[in-house]
């Protein structure tokens, strides 16, 4: 079902509407017929109406109030942290689920780009601490 404006057939946006005597009007025909210059106490442009809020539901008004719930489901928890990894902040590295931030290696602590990180043993190094760790030794 759609409504237009009684006085110009507009068709009318749900929320964007005004009513008098049971009628839809759009904003700007309501404004034109009943606004401040016009019926309904007799007020001119400049003068300030005191008239009492109409608080009443329009019988053209959505009046389903829904829900303001956000279902998540599923819900990642990140590697470092274990708290919930949304959308638009996750980052899979090594087949592991992280805040961006909370990729760090486990021996300086540096903050690390996907592309820079390095595993050992389920853990994950930079570069430079792999290196010192776990590469080659001079023994001699």
């Amino acid at each position: 079902m759609c409504f237009k404006c009684s006085h110009c057939n507009k068709k009318l946006t749900p929320g964007m509407e005004t009513e008098h005597d049971d009628k839809p009007y759009c904003k700007n025909c309501y404004g034109k017929h009943y606004g401040p210059k016009g019926v309904g106490g007799g007020a001119t442009a400049g003068c300030l109406a005191t008239t009492t809020e109409d608080n009443s539901v329009s019988k053209f008004k959505n009046t389903h109030e829904g829900t303001n719930k956000v279902n998540i489901t599923n819900q990642d928890k990140c590697y470092t942290c274990d708290k919930t990894v949304y959308a638009a902040e996750k980052l899979v590295v090594l087949n592991k689920i992280f805040h961006k931030p909370c990729v760090k290696c486990k021996a300086c602590s540096k903050t690390l780009s996907p592309g820079d990180v390095l595993e050992h043993e389920n853990e994950i190094y930079c570069k430079t601490c792999h290196g010192r760790e776990f590469g080659p030794h001079n023994k001699v």
